[in-house]
């Protein structure tokens, strides 16, 4: 009996040892695996509003340009945006909203560049975000993702 109560103890040690292991590592900042390596553009580029406000609160600035490596908002090549420019860009009206909410700021001539990129990528909560400007003139705006000018 005892052997069997011993038996069938163990598996039960085991799991409450990887547990206390796998808590301690979790407050530690150290999960079963590491956390990503990415910036405030690239978290918006891919969809993960979570890691971006996460690394806001650490500290990260949402004015400030970027990399988002080749394959998420271009094909072939990494590019530097800002991360309101990377929501425009991966057509995510509810990562800009949550961008203008924790310290985003568009100015006039970024204003102007948001509206160009939307043209190229339509989006239609984006763009009633950035309200509705068909005469806007975007001559000489760049576009990271397509690599010319419109």
């Amino acid at each position: 009996m005892k052997l069997l109560t011993a038996a069938l103890m163990l598996p039960c040690i085991a799991f409450a040892a990887l547990s206390g292991w796998w808590i301690m590592g979790a407050l530690r900042g150290a999960g079963l695996w590491p956390p990503d390596e990415v910036t405030l553009s690239e978290a918006v580029a891919t969809r993960n509003n979570a890691e971006a406000l996460r690394l806001i609160r650490l500290g990260a600035d949402p004015n400030q340009p970027s990399r988002v490596r080749a394959g998420l908002l271009t094909s072939d090549y990494d590019v530097d945006v800002r991360p309101v420019e990377a929501a425009v860009g991966a057509q995510r009206a509810d990562a800009l909203r949550m961008l203008l909410a924790n310290g985003a700021n568009i100015d006039g001539q970024e204003m102007r560049v948001l509206r160009c990129y939307e043209q190229i990528r339509r989006d239609s909560g984006v763009r009633e975000l950035l309200g509705d400007s068909p005469d806007v003139d975007c001559a000489g705006i760049a576009c990271p993702w397509i690599g010319t000018q419109k």
